[in-house]
């Protein structure tokens, strides 16, 4: 698996429209995969392709869509889906067939299966409408929110079988995974291609059954807004250590807070840094949002700035130093990672996964052990530094607009339209 060029030109596919699937809309949810499907949808439009964006929605929310032109909503109904083999409404489904043809829709570019089932590829598929399938986590290899960690230890995992998996969830039974398994085998099997933002999703994906022929390599695009200056730090006195994205139980804010304990007992280091935390709380039990705020409380040099809107990130960024990511899953490609690029911002994270593909040890960034506060303070004392500062913000690199996306996308879509459609061995587990 490679990265794929770009396409030199959108070829055939600029006078027929490709629909861009999404499991939810930006204006509802801030997450890595919906904000990279919208910005695909607007890098194609750019481009002079004719794209239209299809946003799954729960009807109880639908009164706080924000839709845009071209864009869609496809209601469902949270009530009547099944979380573990991703089984949707008929309703669903039709509706999104409905909506394809009508639109006269010559390729799908799904990207996630979650509210919509993942029975769609091959009904999209059985009505002559190609599909690629970008895979944005897990979830069609592990039930525990696709995030491969196993769920009463939070150690990593590697790959799923079922006697694994029914370690994680004794209420399910072995059988339960096995046919789990080979159920996202078929449902798979007709996409004609996957594409991924990371080698580390990629080959995870392969190593668990994807045929490596079909699967390839396009890093997310990051709409391109005002361009952060390079900040000057001859003078500098206080370094600032900022957190973006969602607050919830995998993305290490519990790391964090023990790292401000830590910092704590370091009277210079308290002095000269300070750490703000821009986000939401998504799934936070009451105990911890209590922890948060009481340390937000006692530690003077610790900051929560509330959530925010993508649209502010780059001032919001321009404002800090250094990105602080300290996820304990593996994650694939954070936005938040290319937004700190984009803003020339080195980034402090976990060195795992896709974040250790992205941020390179010192050379863009700083690595710390997976869920070892100690570490991480250790790594904010000496990213407090102005000759480190400067050969980090000097190394990072540039980071792909939407058009640029958009054209690695058109190479594939180019190949898949003239292809046609695909065996159905596409997907063979191989841990059953």
């Amino acid at each position: 698996m490679a990265d794929v060029d770009p396409s030199p030109a959108a070829g055939a596919l600029t006078d027929r429209r490709i629909a861009i699937l999404s499991h939810t809309h930006p204006s509802l949810s801030k997450g890595g995969a919906e904000i990279a499907a919208r910005t695909l949808f607007r890098g194609l439009r750019a481009s002079g392709v004719d794209a239209i964006l299809i946003s799954a929605c729960d009807e109880a929310a639908l009164d706080r869509l924000d839709l845009d032109p071209y864009e869609f909503a496809l209601p469902y109904r949270s009530t009547l889906y099944d979380h573990f083999y991703h089984l949707s409404s008929i309703d669903v489904r039709r509706s999104l067939i409905a909506l394809l043809q009508r639109e006269r829709v010559a390729l799908l570019n799904a990207h996630h299966f979650l509210n919509v089932g993942s029975e769609i590829f091959r009904d999209v598929t059985d009505v002559g409408i190609p599909v690629v399938f970008t895979i944005h986590e897990f979830l069609a290899i592990c039930h525990n929110h696709g995030q491969l960690i196993k769920r009463h230890t939070n150690a990593l995992c590697d790959g799923p079988t079922p006697g694994a998996c029914r370690a994680c969830y004794p209420e399910h039974s072995r059988q339960q995974f096995a046919v789990r398994q080979q159920h996202f085998a078929a449902a798979l099997a007709p996409v004609a291609a996957f594409v991924s933002p990371s080698h580390f999703l990629a080959d995870t994906m392969v190593r668990n059954g994807l045929p490596a022929d079909r699967v390839h390599v396009i890093e997310n695009g990051i709409e391109q807004g005002r361009a952060s200056p390079t900040r000057s730090v001859s003078r500098r006195r206080i370094w600032t250590f900022s957190y973006f994205g969602q607050i919830n139980p995998f993305k290490g804010m519990d790391v964090l807070l023990d790292a401000c304990a830590i910092i704590a007992r370091d009277e210079a280091l308290c002095a000269q840094i300070r750490i703000v935390v821009h986000g939401n709380m998504i799934g936070q039990s009451p105990a911890f949002i209590e922890r948060f705020d009481a340390a937000c409380e006692r530690y003077p040099f610790l900051r929560y700035a509330g959530a925010y809107d993508n649209g502010s990130v780059a001032d919001l960024m321009a404002a800090c130093d250094y990105v602080v990511f300290p996820s304990t899953w593996w994650e694939n490609s954070p936005v938040v990672i290319q937004e700190a690029f984009q803003a020339r911002r080195p980034v402090l994270c976990t060195g795992i996964g896709g974040m250790a593909e992205k941020v390179t040890d010192r050379v863009n960034g700083l690595h710390f052990l997976r869920g070892d506060p100690a570490d991480l303070a250790d790594r904010i004392a000496e990213a407090s530094d102005l000759e480190l500062y400067g050969h980090l913000q000097q190394a990072i690199p540039p980071v792909l607009s939407p058009t640029q996306m958009a054209e690695r996308y058109l190479a594939i879509f180019e190949d898949v339209s003239k292809a046609g459609a695909p065996g159905l061995l596409a997907y063979v587990p191989d841990r059953i």
